[in-house]
């Protein structure tokens, strides 16, 4: 009994502390290098369900101030996502190395909140960070946030399948403002081992197959206009 309560009273610890019970896990990797080039592909690879017909959407950063109530620690991204289906999305997210005590989103702008640890695979060990992210269904960056848009934008391709345990799996084919492309494979699970174990199993099968894991996060490759114009 006093270890369970030992345990309760830890797990009632970090969720004051903000620290979020679900992961986003993910890998990516540029298909000119070496493995899958296409959604059909990877699943192929991966023994995932065949995609269906994907949703393209353009994905565009802004340059931002730090937001008013903003942590200090964290990094502050502000990306619109706009897609052929119709739907339009911006998204304000603070990234951290370590949890945060407390956080919030701005106010008076109608945001929906929530948080997610990103588990990154790349060349060597997984990495992990903290994100808490404010979301809006608008295809206009709100006016307090005072942000500027990057003259460049991305087109990402997003299709869904399932695993041999019928977990969602996301497979998003970028073609950059530069004109690369990068492959990415996401599952959203929670941060437990169970669930690190099983996403590990899908890029021990993309190495395996010549992939070539990249370091860099989406917004790093999205967000990086061409010196010789924007796109």
């Amino acid at each position: 009994m006093i270890a369970g309560a030992a345990a309760l009273g830890l797990l009632s610890l970090l969720s004051a502390r903000g620290v979020p019970k679900q992961a986003e896990y993910a890998a990516r990797w540029d298909p000119a290098a070496g493995g899958p080039a296409t959604a059909a592909e990877v699943a192929a690879r991966l023994g995932l369900e065949a995609p269906g017909a994907g949703t393209a959407c353009e994905v565009r950063y802004f340059d931002l101030p730090a937001p008013q109530g903003a942590p200090k620690e964290a990094a502050a991204i502000l990306r619109r996502r706009v897609c052929d289906d119709g739907s339009s999305e911006i998204r304000l997210k603070y990234r951290t190395a370590h949890p945060l005590e407390s956080w919030a989103c701005p106010a008076g702008v109608g945001f929906h909140a929530s948080s997610q640890v990103d588990v990154g695979f790349g060349a060597d060990a997984s990495s992990r960070a903290y994100a808490y992210a404010c979301t809006l269904s608008s295809d206009d960056a709100p006016a307090p946030l005072h942000a500027v848009p990057k003259p460049c934008a991305a087109r990402m391709t997003r299709f869904e399948t399932r695993d041999d345990g019928n977990h969602r799996v996301k497979i998003e084919d970028w073609t950059l403002p530069g004109g690369g492309r990068r492959l990415e494979i996401s599952r959203t699970a929670p941060d437990d081992g169970d669930s690190l174990a099983a996403f590990e199993r899908l890029v021990e099968r993309l190495r395996v197959s010549g992939v070539r894991l990249l370091e860099e996060s989406k917004t790093e490759l999205g967000s990086r206009c061409p010196e010789n114009g924007a796109r």
